[in-house]
């Protein structure tokens, strides 16, 4: 399984009480589309990260940096879930420099995104045979999906890409090999053929 991450801009919420700084946001959103990820769109189902956010000892980070570790599920610094929105997160700052930065940024708004990393369990994911209207492009759906890290990012834009299908999107479709290079072997248009080259080559379920 390939690991993915994907950004959100979504503000986050911030409350003290005392010396103790509380942020929360959301790591993702239900039934959004997202931005062109190279060739097709994305959107997340309800109680797709659901049993991965409950079992995992998930991570909460800065910027996907391990070195700004924010909260740990297992520590009960960070605590996380979904409801009928999507996949929220509540983290206890540390009272680190990070944690104090962050904080700050946070009230200020120069931080405003989440983001979160995650891998496509076996049978999670599925293409629409339909095009999305807006941009003639496949859309697929992640229906299972196994989160290990998340928190707040600087960028909160989802990554877009013209230029066609990314190696690690194209693997984690199983539509290319690591002998491949996926900008030639997957076209960015037309879509419909690629919507027709992914259900053949069974790699979307």
């Amino acid at each position: 399984m390939k690991t993915e991450r994907r950004n959100l801009a979504l503000p986050a919420e911030v409350r003290a009480e005392g010396d103790a700084v509380t942020m929360r946001g959301y790591a993702y959103r239900f039934n959004e589309l997202s931005h062109n990820l190279g060739g097709f769109r994305e959107r997340i189902i309800p109680g797709a990260g659901a049993d991965a956010l409950r079992a995992n000892d998930v991570l909460a980070t800065f910027n996907h940096d391990m070195n700004h570790v924010l909260g740990r599920a297992s520590s009960g610094t960070l605590r996380s879930g979904e409801d009928a929105e999507g996949g929220w997160y509540e983290i206890d700052l540390p009272n680190t420099t990070t944690g104090r930065d962050l904080a700050e940024l946070l009230k200020r708004g120069d931080v405003r995104g989440s983001s979160f990393t995650f891998s496509v369990n076996d049978g999670g994911q599925r293409v629409h045979d339909e095009l999305d209207e807006e941009t003639g492009l496949p859309i697929r759906e992640i229906t299972s999906m196994n989160v290990v890290e998340l928190g707040p990012v600087l960028n909160p834009a989802y990554p877009t890409t013209d230029a066609g299908l990314s190696r690690s999107i194209a693997l984690a479709l199983g539509i290319a090999d690591d002998t491949t290079d996926s900008r030639e072997s997957v076209p960015f248009h037309p879509a419909r053929d690629l919507v027709r080259a992914l259900l053949h080559k069974g790699g979307v379920q």
